[in-house]
This record gives C-alpha cells, structure tokens and sequence, in this order.
C-alpha cells in the first residue's frame, strides 16, 4: 500500500521468455483505489526481467522495484533496480545493484533504512554454499555500495526493519536444513560469512576438546563452507581426525567444490576422490583409527595429500568439477564414526576476496555454532525418504504488530501430495531470537 492508500500488485510472466536483457518486459501492474474491492486491468510496466520486489516507497514519494535478468557482459544473472516518480505510471534509471562473474545475484529484497539509507539483500543463485549478500545505496538508489557477504543463505529473502532498529529477515534456507528461516540483526554491524550445519536425526556430541558424529542409517551431519570461485583458486583443507567402523566404508568425508577433491575416511585409509575408483594411486592406506592430521593442498592445479606431515598421495586438476558444496562431516549407514578434533580452511581466489576459516572443538564451539545462535528455523521441510517430491518453501511475507510481534504467512508443500503445497501462518518475536 502506497501512502496515498493505493494498492499496487505487480506479477511476472516468470519463464524463459523475459529474464534476458535482450528480450521485452514482461512484468504486469495492477491497481486499486478502493482497499482491493475494485481492479484496475493488467499493464505493462516496462520494468524488464522476471521476480520482481514488492514495491517500496520512500519519503519523498519515490517508487523502487527491484528485478533481474542474466546480461551479456557477465552471463550471469544480477540484480538491479528502477524508480517511479509519478506513482508507478512509468520506471526508469536502472541502476544496478550486484553483478559479476561468479554470483547470481537475484531475488533482491529493498529495505528503507531509518534516515533514508536503501539495503538490498539478495539470494545466491549457485545453490553451493555462498550466503546471501547485501548492498546499500545513500543517494536513492542512483549507485550501490559493493556486496557484502551476509551469515545466512536464503532464497527470496523478505525483510523489513522494526520498531527496535534490526532487521528482519526470512528466507528458505540455502546452508542448512530445509526450511523457513529467520534471521534478525544490524545489516551492518552483523555481515560476514558463517558456515552453515545441516543436521537429520544425528548422533553427536561435543565434549573433552572433540566433536563425535555416529553414523545411523539415513542421518546427515555437514557442515558446509565457502566455495573457491572457480579451478583456479588455490585451496588448503587440512583436519585433526580419527576414525572407527568397518573397514573400507567411509565413515567421513570431505568436499571441496570447483576443484573437485573429495576425501574419504576409513579406518583403514583415505580415499582421494571418494571410494569410487579401485587405482592404487587414489587411496592411502593407513590406520585412521588414531588420530591423524590430513591436508589437503591444491596449488596451481597440483593435488598433494599429506598424514600428519608426509606427502601420501598426488593428483592434477585438469577441468573445473561440477559446482557442489564444500563440506565436512559424517557419513550416514556406515556402522562407524568420526571424531573430529580441529579444521582449518582457505582459499586463495583470482578475483574474489581469500578466506579463511579455523575450528577447534576445544574451543567448546560447534562449527556452525553462530548459526545455532542466531538463526531461528520458523518452519522445517525436511527431505521425504524414497519421495520424488523435495522439498519447497519460503517465498515469505511478513508484518509487525503494534505489539512488537510479527505475523507471517507462507508456503510449503510438507505433507502434501505431489505437486501441491498449502499456505500456512506464523507468528514469532524478537524475543524468539533470545
């Protein structure tokens, strides 16, 4: 609702046919003068791409909305904006918030600061680990600050300022268990990247300076860090672990995504790669019941495994993997377990900023252990064993009360039969984050 008691719907098209800088508009614009009782019919806005924001007014009467398309410079899709000055007749100066060569940046959520500052938060379309990121702009929208990495990862993120000064923010989460979730803090005080833990009927526990996951049959302990952009990042993993179970029958990994190295650990080796290959140059064969220091190190597209020190195994990276997540953890049904003591993490990148990150469990923290703090799971959807249906969610929309309380509504399909999903209310607090 505009401040002059308008209603403003605006719906896309959504399919392949308009979310290209080279092809029309496709995104439609109704209105109402009279609290939705009456329609105006459907028009063009002009506004090109596909998933538009909701429509955000400012105190000068300006009107933003933010969309996306993929673009010829980068062949990536990113996120921009346009502004009304005659109450949504006609949009112009697109500006474009995030774009680059590595990220799809979309989904952007705009929020009115206090004192007239813009936020954008966005969702990362790669779906690989990378969290969500934001952007702000002081002139009204005209230029937008570079991208910041943010502690979450949330496709079509919803988020508004309250009453106490924080964010809010739900979103379907992208680094983690399946689900609606929520977070609130500073834009920011609160940025930085946070890895993520997803956890389905696990066995662990963290205690006497180690974390120990026990393999049951269909649990999933991972925790999930940041990618490296692309092959030519040069990555070092390195962990403090042991391992029991059955031999030859990882009871543990270790992936590291674009490079494409995955580790496997038995009590009686590692494999390079995975278990999948039966070359001799692709396990170690050593007792991993007792504790070993394993790294990890791909420089220049050279592959070298050490164990506490000694070079074990070498590899070349010859093409760039498939894009999964880079993660460590159990593995479920492997009759064993894994006690993991210590990890360190870091990437060397071409263009985007390095990173590093260290655990120790002596430290008495959790790797996800910020996540547990202050992200709040509003609703899960865990994965249907044997269903062909996964799980979706979480293109949210929320109000807060005069009371201080927020009451949302929803999506999701938990439950339902294939290809339906239901909507569904919650209410939560600021106190919920407590």
């Amino acid at each position: 609702m505009l401040k002059d008691g308008r209603l403003l719907v605006i719906c896309d098209h959504d399919d392949y046919s308009h979310c290209h800088e080279d092809q029309p508009p496709g995104i439609w614009r109704w209105k109402s003068g009279d609290e939705g009782k009456n329609w105006s019919e459907a028009r063009l806005t002009g506004v090109p791409g596909i998933e538009p924001d909701r429509i955000v007014e400012v105190a000068d009467g300006t009107l933003f909305m933010g969309s996306q398309m993929t673009f010829r410079s980068n062949r990536k899709i990113a996120e921009f904006v346009l502004r009304s000055t005659d109450g949504g007749r006609s949009w112009s100066g697109l500006s474009m918030i995030a774009q680059d060569r590595i990220h799809h940046h979309c989904e952007g959520a705009i929020v009115v600061l206090r004192g007239g500052e813009l936020a954008c938060i966005d969702r990362e379309n790669n779906h690989n680990g990378y969290p969500s990121y934001v952007s702000f702009s002081g002139d009204n929208g005209r230029t937008w600050s570079t991208p910041q990495p943010l502690p979450f990862a949330g496709d079509r993120p919803y988020a508004k300022q309250l009453r106490d000064g924080r964010v809010l923010v739900t979103y379907r989460n992208q680094k983690g268990n399946r689900g609606t979730h929520a977070w609130l803090g500073d834009l920011h005080r609160d940025i930085g990247y946070q890895p993520g833990g997803t956890h389905y009927d696990d066995d662990l526990v963290l205690a006497g300076g180690c974390l120990r996951l026990v393999a049951k049959p269909g649990a999933v302990t991972r925790y999930t860090l940041l990618p490296p952009e692309s092959s030519w990042s040069d990555v070092v993993f390195e962990a403090e672990l042991q391992v029991q179970g059955p031999a030859d029958q990882a009871a543990a990994a270790a992936e590291i995504s674009r490079v494409g190295q995955r580790l496997d650990f038995t009590s009686n080796g590692i494999w390079i790669n995975g278990g999948s290959y039966s070359m001799t140059d692709r396990r170690y064969l050593i007792d991993m019941t007792r504790r070993r220091t394993v790294r990890l190190e791909v420089i220049a597209n050279r592959v070298v495994l050490s164990v506490d020190g000694k070079p074990a195994l070498n590899a070349v990276i010859f093409d760039e993997a498939p894009l999964r997540e880079t993660w460590f953890g159990g593995i479920s049904d492997s009759g064993g377990e894994s006690t993991w003591f210590r990890v360190r993490y870091s990437v060397k990148n071409m263009t985007e900023p390095n990173f590093e990150w260290r655990w120790a469990a002596a430290s008495g923290a959790y790797p996800d252990q910020y996540q547990i703090d202050r992200v709040l799971e509003v609703r899960g959807n865990p994965p249907r064993p044997g269903s062909d249906y996964p799980p979706d969610n979480g293109y949210s929309s929320w109000l807060e009360r005069e009371d201080g309380s927020v009451y949302m509504v929803d999506y999701t399909n938990q439950g339902d039969p294939k290809p339906t999903s239901h909507l569904y209310k919650a209410e939560l607090s600021p106190a919920d984050f407590a």
